[in-house]
């Protein structure tokens, strides 16, 4: 890579990340001034240490949705909305209804959901301008016409309904074989950790399926790479944006704890998206 490139990404990547950052602080702002109460403050951390965490994570984000935007046909608008989207739904909504059930720190807040809707608005439109993919391709409507046209109906119901519960699936899966390692933070109460009954995870985690299947489908109608690109690129992301920033951030739990949750979380987010490639590829789709 020539030096000039590189320090143009270099600035681009940086500009991606103040978005990400400055979205949230604007956030914050709009939440307050709403009247929305902030989440309680976990036992342990400082709120100067978790600004410093939260330019850190940003960054990460950036590099990681950079390389994402390349790879989307479509112009400006369309990928700005669906990164912005993919991001909020992942990264927001879905710690927040986790939160709900897992924490009793009143994570699920709507302060958190407002706070990063603004961050990720602004990070996608910064990503989605900076980084245009080499081929703009077709838009967002023709490539969603041909995406669904590869199915007929009955198809897609089967699929759809598989890629719904294949979500919770692989993650009682993979929460199975840790929980030998972890269930006693959770019953315990410890660093505010709960553990919720079936009553609450179940339902949990079927909206969480239907919220990653809304936030995904997007990005694979605008995906115009290798399926094996997809694979590791849209998985990596999820394994991001679904709780490897968080455990990352999240600097007060035991660092075994954290290491054990991030493993699985990349695990889980593998197979999901293993998953997904296999229910809705193209019937001839290269097997690159």
């Amino acid at each position: 890579m020539k030096l000039k490139t590189m320090l143009s990404y270099l600035w681009k990547i940086a500009l991606c990340a103040l978005a990400f950052y400055g979205g949230a602080m604007l956030g914050g702002m709009v939440a307050t001034l709403t009247g929305l109460p902030a989440p309680a403050m976990p036992a342990g951390a400082d709120q100067m240490v978790l600004g410093q965490y939260l330019l850190l994570v940003s960054l990460i984000l950036a590099i990681a949705l950079a390389f994402l935007a390349r790879k989307l046909a479509g112009g400006f608008l369309s990928r700005w909305l669906v990164l912005s989207f993919f991001v909020w739904i992942a990264h927001a909504v879905n710690n927040v209804i986790e939160g709900a059930i897992f924490t009793s720190l009143a994570a699920a807040s709507l302060f958190t959901v407002v706070l990063y809707g603004f961050a990720s608005l602004l990070c996608g439109a910064a990503v989605a301008w900076l980084f245009p993919p080499p081929s703009r391709g077709d838009g967002f409507i023709v490539r969603a016409k041909a995406f669904f046209a590869r199915y007929h109906a009955a198809d897609w119901a089967w699929r759809a309904l598989a890629a719904l519960l294949a979500s919770p699936l692989i993650y009682l899966s993979f929460g199975r074989l840790i929980a030998p390692l972890v269930t006693d933070y959770y019953a315990e109460g410890l660093f505010g950790l709960e553990l919720p009954s079936w009553n609450q995870i179940l339902p949990i985690l079927l909206l969480r399926s239907l919220l990653f299947l809304l936030a995904c489908l997007p990005v694979l109608i605008l995906w115009q790479d290798s399926q094996r690109g997809l694979f590791l690129t849209l998985g990596l992301i999820l394994f991001l944006l679904v709780g490897g920033l968080s455990m990352l951030q999240a600097y007060w739990l035991p660092a075994s704890l954290r290491l054990i949750h991030s493993l699985e979380i990349l695990a889980d987010e593998l197979v999901y998206m293993a998953v997904l490639l296999v229910l809705f590829r193209a019937p001839n789709a290269a097997k690159q």
